[in-house]
């Protein structure tokens, strides 16, 4: 049931609706809203919407444990933090409570969530969010999105490795490269918005979108804009009709105001033309030529032959320079389709940890010791610093089977380790399989990482080993991959 919250300024109505779908046995999403009572009246409402993963039910634990700590977090600092500052402490308080139940119960590791928060306070909204549940805010006939989804697709889209379409039919779409409570990156986007009367603010999980165009969703929130309770159901019946295949949750904020009245086109123009006519440079010419004289237009036309002609001796006697020659650019290489040595090169010797691995645009290599010191290793192999004071973790940790180590290239091409193969697998964007690398060559791969100029790095049984990527015409018994 939807809820009003008053005040002097907006008058939000509040609703929300959650689904298990049609497809999946539980429902993974979890969600609360708080209203400006609990939140001492410092905010005037906050929403909260997770959407969990993991096996035997964890991402139905990992969502709710998010937004309980995400709820406790906001209410015991509100007082104390700005906006900003309180958001962060509610996504870090999500993550520790996952983090902790994971360690409490073995079989829940790996468990993780997306998270979105939004608060608001009068006609000003701040949104935390991590993974692919979003937040927008519709105004007038637009659906403006407020979030950007941290996957592994959408990013590639971002940096123009990969097209919208390649994006939706990727085997890659659903990676996240960011969520709450696993191993991964949990740094949540801070954004902020100024809200308008009779706008709209929807958070919903990937349920919703992953099923209904963004055009569709626009047109039910606007067939329902005085009635955000039905505006809900309407997303979640959308959403099961088109085939129900995740969870579904919307939550909505509808501020209730009366929309203010927007100039159309005609009284644009009309006003427009009313500009002071001292803007039109036309105008102004024709009222100068009323007041010279005849005498003083014929001096004045002479005048400027003269210096017309003094002007053009002076650029006749000076010799053009010559326009700079560029060197070519270099060709782009075709990442996909680059061969590597058929021998791998072992870069460094001294031991080092199966993770992490990077390679900057430099292509300066970053490892770390045994000892849980920073190695930055030229392509050459030289190590050029270390940094960092050893962790107190154990030296050599132990590598899990079922841990999956992947990189990609700057072309959105995908590269996996697969240690049960002991191989290299690499992907072009959309996930064709395009080949192997190292079949035969490789103990134990593990962290992976790509150069500018396509060579794969691997720390395979804790040595430092690079592919070399082979320039196209070059033949010194290379092979393309097998």
């Amino acid at each position: 049931m939807a809820r009003l919250m008053t005040g002097k300024k907006p008058l939000w109505q509040i609703a929300a609706a959650t689904d298990v779908g049609k497809v999946r046995a539980h429902n993974e999403d979890s969600y609360a809203t708080l209203d400006a009572t609990q939140l001492r009246g410092i905010f005037d409402f906050a929403l909260i919407v997770a959407d969990g993963m993991g096996g035997r039910n964890a991402g139905e634990i990992a969502s709710r444990a998010a937004v309980e700590a995400a709820s406790q977090a906001i209410l015991n600092n509100v007082a104390y933090a700005d906006a900003s500052a309180l958001l962060r402490f509610a996504v870090e308080a999500a993550h520790i409570s996952i983090q902790q139940r994971a360690e409490e119960h073995p079989e829940y590791e790996g468990m993780g969530t997306t998270l979105v928060i939004a608060l608001v306070k009068d006609t000003e909204v701040w949104i935390a969010s991590v993974g692919d549940s979003r937040a927008y805010i519709l105004r007038g006939e637009q659906l403006l999105p407020l979030t950007e989804d941290h996957t592994f697709v959408a990013e590639q889209v971002r940096a123009g490795g990969m097209s919208i379409e390649q994006a939706r039919h990727s085997r890659f779409r659903h990676m996240l490269t960011r969520a709450v409570g696993t191993n991964a990156d949990y740094t949540p986007d801070i954004i902020s918005a100024e809200m308008e009367p009779g706008d709209m603010l929807m958070l919903c999980t990937d349920g919703l979108t992953n099923m209904v165009w963004e055009e569709e969703i626009a047109r039910l929130l606007r067939k329902h804009r005085h009635d955000p309770d039905r505006a809900c159901r309407s997303l979640v019946d959308a959403a099961n009709a088109h085939g129900g295949q995740d969870n579904i949750t919307v939550l909505l904020a509808a501020d209730m105001r009366e929309v203010s009245p927007r100039y159309d086109d005609e009284e644009e123009l009309q006003t427009v033309s009313e500009l002071p006519t001292a803007r039109d440079p036309l105008r102004r010419i024709a009222r100068l030529a009323q007041r010279v004289s005849p005498r003083q237009m014929v001096l004045g036309a002479a005048l400027v032959l003269v210096m017309a002609s003094v002007l053009w001796g002076i650029a006749s006697t000076r010799k053009p320079k010559p326009a700079p020659q560029l060197p070519p650019p270099p060709p782009i290489v075709d990442l996909a389709s680059v061969r590597y040595a058929e021998q791998p090169q072992v870069l460094l010797n001294k031991p080092l940890r199966g993770a992490p691995l990077v390679v900057d645009p430099q292509g300066k290599i970053y490892a770390m010791s045994e000892q849980g010191r920073i190695l930055c290793i030229s392509p050459e192999g030289k190590v050029l610093t270390v940094s960092g004071t050893p962790f107190s973790a154990a030296a050599n940790p132990e590598i899990k089977p079922d841990m999956v180590y992947f990189a990609t290239d700057s072309q959105g091409n995908f590269y996996v380790s697969d240690r049960a193969a002991k191989h290299i697998l690499k992907y072009r964007p959309d996930g064709t399989l395009l080949g192997t690398i190292g079949e035969g060559k490789l103990k134990r791969p593990a962290a992976l990482a790509v150069a500018p100029d396509g060579s794969v790095y691997v720390i395979d049984a804790g040595k430092l080993t690079v592919f070399r990527a082979i320039p196209e015409g070059m033949n010194d018994g290379t092979q393309p991959h097998r």
